[in-house]
């Protein structure tokens, strides 16, 4: 089996752990740049004002337990679902 390589020199396999390292390293830091660039659109949105709705309606940091504003957005979040539902059919 040629295609299958396993050195008696171990110390071959360091750039290889050096590369997968730095993949590694370079990949958390690309996650946590996509993080903050979508925290800054969604903060741009916010301040255009846009409503920004999350996948079950609610935006927990802005609802500061008043049962009224939960209930709004809840019912925007349905309202805009029905919509989205009414476009496809």
């Amino acid at each position: 089996m040629d295609f299958l390589y396993f050195p008696e020199d171990k110390s071959e396999y360091i750039p290889g752990i050096i590369s997968v390292v730095i993949i590694f390293i370079l990949s958390i830091l690309i996650v946590r740049l996509l993080t903050k660039a979508s925290r800054k659109q969604v903060k741009k949105l916010e301040e255009q004002g846009y409503p920004v709705v999350y996948k079950d309606g609610l935006d927990v940091k802005n609802v500061d337990d008043n049962s009224s504003e939960l209930k709004k957005t809840q019912a925007n979040a349905d309202e805009q679902k029905r919509m989205h539902d009414n476009k496809e059919t």
